[in-house]
């Protein structure tokens, strides 16, 4: 068989979480790729056939990093994702679906970004796959119909790969969608909650979903599904900043001498003198951000997300004995305890230190 031709494709989709060695491969395409070592065929073809494009500029083959391969090792139906900033979960995810979607027909990939930018991005990494799979794909059983507003449609094998923001109202309606990722969720607009409801509705049992998310605060519905994975069936993967190996420094830039706290970090996560340095270096640029966009564990990151003035273990201990509000919006960025009363005057103090997402507190005089 010939890669180009449907009969390899389909062949090959049968044996997606098998061994490569069982896949019938030609002998030249072997040859080319003996020095991929991969434990399952869906791996061998991400690494021999799709291309992303590197930190350092230029295509190179995309060969799974620390977080992609454990996250291979232990993915499951239903995922949830927790993880710290670009450690390559999303353009891992994609390029699962995406071999999943040239190999077996009929299926149906959506991919969900927060925003339309996002969405842009997660597209143009789907699109380099595509254009730079081997000529004989492309013109062969992967030939496309239509390419274009975040959409790849194969006529052969009768499938497509989407990619929609979560503001799109009509994504994933009127349609079964076999691979489910919903990137960034703990940063989607308006009713996050009816949006991820709607979209699993459209996902069989035997169908993937994906929730990934850098966190947000202990709070929304991301926050609520991590915390909720055991009861649900979800699979909890944890990836911390330390997982990206571009995330080190120079050990020499740094002074060697460890505080207590980087001591215990060294000691419970294995870290490096110059992976330290980079740590320090990122904290005082990011400062109270740090915790939350370069998480290292999976309780601290959402306990803060900024700086703030009151200590925040005082917060989150007088919140547990604050009732639940009645009415929540915009991923529980909008609550409201007391509705508004009509003839009253109210002090209104507001911050605006976090740019367009204000933290606004009204009191009754």
């Amino acid at each position: 068989m010939k890669i180009g031709d449907l009969d390899f494709l389909l062949h090959a989709g049968k044996l997606l979480d098998a061994h490569p060695r069982n896949v019938d491969w030609p002998d030249w395409f072997c040859d080319k790729h003996a020095d991929i070592h991969a434990e399952t065929t869906r791996d061998f073809l991400i690494e021999a056939l799709l291309k992303v494009r590197s930190k350092t500029r230029g295509l190179v083959a995309l060969r799974p990093n620390r977080a992609q391969a454990e996250y291979s090792l232990k993915c499951s139906r239903r995922n949830i994702v927790l993880k710290a900033r670009q450690v390559g979960v999303t353009t891992y995810i994609a390029a699962r679906f995406f071999i999943q979607t040239i190999t077996q027909p009929g299926t149906v990939t959506l991919q969900v970004a927060h925003d339309q930018e996002s969405a842009e991005d997660i597209f143009r990494i789907v699109h380099r796959f595509r254009e730079n799979l081997p000529e004989e794909m492309q013109q062969g059983a992967l030939r496309t119909s239509r390419a274009n507003v975040r959409q790849i449609a194969f006529p052969q094998l009768d499938s497509e790969y989407r990619v929609a923001t979560a503001a799109d109202e009509n994504a994933g309606r009127g349609t079964t969608v076999h691979n489910l990722h919903c990137s960034e969720v703990a940063r989607w607009p308006g009713n996050p909650q009816e949006t991820l409801t709607s979209l699993r509705a459209a996902v069989p049992e035997h169908g993937d979903i994906v929730l990934e998310s850098t966190p947000r605060g202990a709070g929304g519905v991301f926050y609520d599904e991590w915390q909720q994975a055991g009861e649900t069936g979800y699979a909890r993967h944890f990836f911390p900043w330390w997982y990206e190996e571009a995330y080190c420094l120079p050990a020499a830039q740094s002074d060697a001498r460890l505080s207590e706290e980087e001591s215990e970090l060294v000691e419970r996560a294995g870290l490096a003198l110059g992976q330290i340095a980079w740590r320090r270096n990122m904290r005082s640029q990011v400062r109270g951000l740090a915790l939350q966009e370069y998480a290292e564990d999976p309780m601290s990151c959402f306990r803060a997300s900024g700086e703030c003035v009151f200590e925040v273990s005082a917060i989150e201990r007088a919140a547990t004995h604050a009732r639940a509000p009645l009415e929540v919006r915009d991923n529980e960025r909008w609550m409201m305890w007391f509705p508004p009363q009509p003839n009253s005057e109210y002090i209104v103090g507001a911050d605006p230190a976090g740019g367009a997402l204000m933290a606004i507190s009204p009191a009754r005089r």
